[in-house]
């Protein structure tokens, strides 16, 4: 198994078929369809991702059959969550999002090494913290963020079971 991990280029939006590949994986993984105030960056990927130099997006491709079998994305921070003790902005903080790996390379690095990207970014960038959230009962996602040396800073027990976490890079 060869896996090449890439930043997104228009081209690749059809050729992979990035769109279908991330509503089946939120499908799969949350049972959820398209919400537009969730999803808005996966049909503006182009807005989102390519056309500015605060976010990216990257591809894991297995090259050996010219697959896509991950994504990952990240942009600065937009929300607005209130978080005991912590301050997030725009130019310090960058949020992770789109981090999904095709279940039959789960367990290979893929989800590392597309995360590792994200984090060579935002130096390269100047965040100093990336963001995320999490659900608790999504498959394998609580252990792997703290494999990567994520800490939970805020577990809001709500019913989806969101749980937000940081990283402070060095």
């Amino acid at each position: 198994m060869n896996i090449k991990i890439t930043e997104l280029k228009e081209e690749y939006i059809e050729k992979y078929n990035i769109k279908e590949f991330l509503f089946n994986m939120i499908k799969t993984c949350y049972n959820m369809d398209y919400i537009p105030q969730y999803h808005y960056d996966i049909v503006n990927l182009k807005q989102y991702y390519i056309n500015s130099r605060k976010n990216n997006f990257y591809i894991a491709i297995d090259t050996d059959t010219d697959t896509l079998i991950g994504t990952s994305a990240v942009r600065e921070y937009d929300k607005d969550y209130n978080i005991k003790g912590k301050t997030y902005t725009p130019d310090t903080t960058a949020s992770i999002y789109r981090v999904f790996v095709n279940s039959k390379y789960r367990h290979c690095k893929v989800g590392s090494k597309l995360v590792n990207k994200i984090e060579q970014f935002c130096k390269q960038t100047q965040y100093n913290t990336i963001y995320l959230h999490t659900q608790k009962d999504s498959y394998g996602a609580l252990p792997f963020w703290m494999h990567n040396n994520y800490k939970i800073t805020y577990n809001t027990h709500d019913s989806l079971g969101t749980i937000h976490m940081e990283k402070v890079l060095q």
